[in-house]
């Protein structure tokens, strides 16, 4: 399935998104840059009820360093599936 990327970042290269388990799970990772040990990321899921009137929303995953992945699960049974991922970045120390 292809997912809208809506982030610049993510456009750019910067940052890697996909999906996995049947669509279930919206992944981020983000290269690792040099003066990048402080910078963070998580991914930002948008889900969509595959019953029920297709209700929206959105989940997000833990912060990770770069190069390492965050990954946010719609559903576990199959009842929802990504329709978009982003993410959002944070500066520590």
């Amino acid at each position: 399935m292809s997912v809208k990327i809506t982030t610049a970042a993510a456009a750019s290269g910067d940052c890697t998104s996909w999906t996995s388990d049947s669509d279930q799970t919206g992944n981020v990772k983000c290269g690792a840059e040099p003066g990048s040990a402080t910078r963070t990321h998580r991914a930002v899921v948008t889900c969509l009820s595959r019953y029920g009137g297709g209700v929206k929303w959105e989940i997000k995953g833990p912060w990770k360093p770069h190069g390492r992945t965050s990954s946010a699960t719609c559903s576990h049974n199959r009842a929802a599936m990504v329709v978009s991922i982003s993410h959002e970045f944070s500066h520590h120390g």
